[in-house]
């Protein structure tokens, strides 16, 4: 599945995000590297607080809430 605004994803560190924005942005990472990654919150808390920003250069998506969303109608 590809990555897409709306997508439910897993991070390279195995987190739960939902992707909010249409297209990779720049991200600065800890080390102050910059990378093009895809970026929306968090949706686990296991490494930050759920709504807290969630970034992913490869997300591997599960998920598309629309998709879902259209499931529960």
């Amino acid at each position: 599945m590809e990555p897409r605004k709306g997508a439910l994803a897993f991070c390279g560190r195995n987190t739960l995000g939902l992707i909010t924005l249409d297209a990779p942005q720049p991200v600065t990472y800890p080390d102050g590297t910059i990378g093009m990654a895809w970026v929306g919150i968090h949706l686990t808390d296991t490494i930050a607080p759920v709504g807290a920003p969630w970034s992913s250069r490869a997300p591997r998506v599960v998920a598309y809430i629309d998709d879902l969303i259209e499931l529960a109608n």
